[in-house]
Order: structure tokens, then C-alpha cells, then sequence
């Protein structure tokens, strides 16, 4: 397997559900980095295209007018195993029918929704269990001033849920610790 992700181990008190006081830890993401829309186009022309960065940036900027487009238009944009975006809107309620308007819409954003390839691809990943960074700090310090001997960061005393999440980031969106 050539794709590694790493993740590290965390606990929080549950605060719900049949575990509820009990300590429950879970995996959490540590993403690698972020990429830009111009080094997806850069990596995306260096996998043998016949297209270069340039073409594949400007192809992939109009995409992203267009798919806003067709969303405003009312229209869920479907990009086959990709999957698709969907418009949504977050509103404020009234008490009555009759009292709702288009003023009650405050926002419309797009929604992803992963497709057959992207929906789950545990299986082309291998996982790698690591120290939480606030620890690899630690350690790179300790290395630096030739430390014979350390002492590791404090477990986060951190609320979770009571069932954990089922989202893959296991409670941190972002792949922080």
C-alpha cells in the first residue's frame, strides 16, 4: 500500500450515552498538509497528462463558477464516482406558515456528497499510529538539547461523545492533534 495516513490516539470524558463518565478514546487524523487549488492542478498535469498545469488550473476555476452556477439555479451538480454538490441553505424558522419568506433564508452554500470511489477507500490506506503532535514537539526539543529524558504532554480532557464519530476524523475535523 502506497498511501499512508497517520493518526494518533485520544481520550475525552463521554458525556452521553452508556458510556457516559467514562474515558473513551478514539483515532485522530493528522493531516499531511493542505493543498492549493494550483498544486492540485500541478500534480494533477504531472501524472503523465497531456495537459499542463496552467490548462488544468483554468479548466478546474471555470468548474468551480460553473458548479456555483448551477447550484444558485437550484440544480444538484453530479460528477459521476466523484460525487456531488448540492445546494443548501441554512434559514431561521417562524412559528407560522404563512410568516416564512425568502428572507428567512440567510445562507446557501454547497453540500458534498462523496461518491461510489470517494466514499470509503480505507482499503487503499494503510494507517500509521504516531504521537500526538503536541508529543512530536516534545520530542524534537528533547533530541534537539540532548535530553536523556522527558516528560509527554497531558492526555486533553476534552469532551466526546458517547458513541465516538463516524465521520473518519474521530471528533476533529480539521486532523489536528
Amino acid at each position: 500500500m502506497a498511501n499512508k495516513i497517520n493518526y494518533s490516539v485520544s481520550g475525552g470524558k463521554a458525556t452521553v450515552g452508556k458510556n457516559a463518565g467514562n474515558v473513551l478514546y478514539h483515532p485522530t487524523l493528522q493531516l499531511t498538509g493542505t493543498l492549493s487549488l494550483p498544486e492540485m492542478a500541478q500534480h494533477m498535469s504531472d501524472h503523465d497528462s497531456k495537459y499542463n498545469e496552467g490548462d488544468i488550473y483554468a479548466v478546474l476555476v471555470q468548474f468551480i463558477k460553473c458548479i456555483k452556477e448551477k447550484a444558485a439555479q437550484g440544480y444538484k451538480v453530479r460528477l459521476g464516482d466523484l460525487g456531488a454538490f448540492v445546494p443548501k441553505i441554512k434559514t431561521v424558522s417562524q412559528t407560522s406558515a404563512e410568516d416564512v419568506t425568502a428572507s428567512d433564508i440567510r445562507q446557501l452554500t454547497l453540500r458534498w456528497m462523496a461518491g461510489h470511489r470517494t466514499k470509503d477507500f480505507k482499503s487503499d490506506t494503510e494507517f500509521v499510529n504516531v504521537p500526538k503532535r503536541k508529543n512530536q514537539a516534545l520530542l524534537m526539543q528533547a533530541e534537539k538539547s540532548g535530553q536523556g529524558s522527558m516528560t509527554l504532554a497531558e492526555p486533553k480532557s476534552g469532551n466526546t461523545s458517547g458513541t465516538g464519530n463516524n465521520d473518519g476524523t474521530g471528533g476533529n475535523q480539521a486532523g489536528g492533534e
